[in-house]
């Protein structure tokens, strides 16, 4: 029986050639090299050189180690982009140029793939909104007269965000309760984070 390809990813499997994540990642053999990849199935596809050995126009794009560059390029690129892996993974003429360049994904170490400059995050969950509320106005109402009429937008800091399986450290600052004499410095009381 003829070994199966990487390629032929099961019926119903998330992340077959119907939805293909990007991602940044490195291999141990080489930390330092951050490239863009798509997962397909339990592999990584190193987007960028596939690109190059296929003579993508968007090899440099897809080339680089983070998806600014690819976000920055806008719509059409991103379609034309999207459509060429597509292709990539699922025409049987590509099979040879593309399977040495996927990795299993236990095999790689998955990086935040893009460069956060700013965001805005907004309470759009009423769950959330109240647990926030919750955490701080606890003698007031959780929820703002106004919310369920205008989202409430906050502006966040981008070194809060971080890949999966990093660790979550209590932020240490300054605080005083109504009844401490003084403000002391110390970890946070109260935490949200968001999967």
């Amino acid at each position: 029986m003829p070994q199966q390809s990487p390629l032929d990813v099961p019926e119903g499997d998330p992340f077959g050639p119907h939805n293909l994540p990007y991602g940044v990642f490195s291999t141990p053999e080489e930390p330092q090299r951050r490239r863009v990849g798509v997962r397909i199935g339990g592999y990584v596809l190193d987007a960028g050189a596939v690109a190059v050995a296929l003579g993508s126009p968007y090899a440099g794009l897809l080339a680089q180690g983070s998806l600014n560059p690819l976000l920055a390029a806008g719509r059409t690129a991103w379609r034309d982009v999207r459509r060429a892996l597509t292709a990539w993974v699922t025409d049987p003429g590509h099979r040879e140029t593309v399977e040495p360049h996927l990795l299993p994904l236990d095999g790689v170490v998955l990086h935040l793939p893009y460069e956060v400059a700013d965001y805005v995050d907004f309470y759009a969950s009423e769950h959330h909104a109240t647990n926030v509320g919750r955490i701080f106005r606890p003698d007031g109402d959780a929820l703002t007269p106004n919310w369920k009429h205008l989202p409430i937008g906050y502006h966040g800091r981008s070194g809060t965000i971080v890949v999966s399986g990093t660790d979550v450290v209590r932020p240490s600052g300054q605080r005083k309760a109504p009844a401490d004499p003084a403000p002391v410095f110390g970890p946070s009381v109260k935490l949200d984070i968001e999967a």
